[in-house]
């Protein structure tokens, strides 16, 4: 089995700010209700006084101010989805596992599309909250050991545009670093004693 991260790594760029654009054009309320929250939001990730759940939570949250939030993915994924690596097209099996820090159910119509396996982030869209942690650096190898897809697993390569990946890719066979926002894939670096330690303390 092959695995790979999906924004910046598959999908050439963020998929959910992409997808938020899209709904601010779509739907200009969208930035007077949510941008004073996102500012405050990010400013308090930046000096560490919340989590990368709570950052994310705080993302996301745009979404519960979207009409016909469904239709609007679907309509998203409709006309985004020519942004997947073509690198990854050539290469891509059926078993291929996608685990990714955006929302598990918003990925899930462009994974259906692609015909393989998805762990995301769990949200529930009636309270907004984050079910669990974000799908996110350490967290996706405590998520991949939890899913139905541990029973004798091994994976062959793993692919990530992010260095806080670097727990994952110690499970993998051989490891890759997607760069230039998706378009380019080389070897993984040698990590620093420093950067480890950092990945470690991330508050999830």
């Amino acid at each position: 089995m092959n695995v790979y991260d999906f924004d910046k790594t598959i999908f050439y760029s963020d998929s959910t700010i992409c997808f938020l654009k899209w709904c601010i054009i779509r739907h200009p309320h969208i930035l007077f209700l949510y941008l004073p929250k996102l500012f405050v939001s990010a400013i308090l990730f930046a000096i560490k006084k919340i989590s990368v759940s709570q950052a994310v939570e705080q993302l996301l949250s745009f979404m519960k101010y979207v009409p016909n939030l469904e239709d609007e993915i679907e309509s998203f994924w409709e006309k985004y989805e020519k942004k997947i690596s073509p690198w990854y097209l050539k290469q891509k099996k059926d078993d291929d596992l996608i685990i990714s820090a955006s929302p598990e159910f918003f990925l899930r119509p462009i994974i259906k599309k692609l015909n393989v396996q998805l762990i995301g982030t769990q949200l529930d869209l009636q309270t907004g909250k984050i079910v669990g942690r974000c799908c996110y650096g350490k967290q996706k190898v405590k998520n991949l050991i939890l899913s139905e897809y541990f029973t004798n697993l091994h994976i062959d390569e793993f692919y990530s545009d992010s260095i806080s990946d670097f727990p994952l890719s110690l499970c993998a066979q051989k490891a890759f670093l997607v760069v230039n926002h998706g378009k380019n894939v080389k070897e993984w670096p040698e990590i620093t004693m420093k950067t480890t330690e950092k990945i470690q303390k991330t508050k999830l």
